[in-house]
């Protein structure tokens, strides 16, 4: 696991003005505080009591659960969905595919036999 930023997290830094903005001095003295300890743990709950959320736990299996417990195919359906829009979009960007799609479309109007009786009755 990396190390904590510490210097960034302490007044002056980055991440201490973001926090300091967002949520206040008091709220980013805090988070400063709980990153000086160099605790992950005790961080991310600094940073949940300053957003105003139940403290994170920072184990993946809890994460996973929670997920599966409140939206099982939440995220599954996301990425499926941007997955499926990208391919579909980017084939008809395609030349080819929309050459493909005039062909289908003049043959589906009758084809040549309706090309001969368009030029025959002019």
């Amino acid at each position: 696991m990396t190390p904590i930023p510490i210097l960034r997290y302490q007044a002056g830094g980055d991440i201490y003005a973001q926090f300091q903005t967002q949520y206040g001095t008091q709220s980013a003295d805090s988070i400063a505080a709980a990153a000086a300890t160099g605790d992950r743990t005790q961080l991310n709950n600094a940073i949940a009591n300053a957003k105003g959320n139940p403290a994170m736990d920072t184990s993946t299996l809890d994460a996973l659960t929670t997920q599966l417990e409140t939206n099982p195919l939440g995220a599954p359906l996301d990425a499926l969905n941007g997955v499926l829009s990208n391919t579909f979009l980017s084939f008809l960007k395609n030349p080819a595919v929309l050459l493909a799609l005039v062909i289908f479309g003049f043959f589906a109007m009758g084809g040549w036999g309706w090309a001969k009786r368009k030029l025959a009755s002019k």
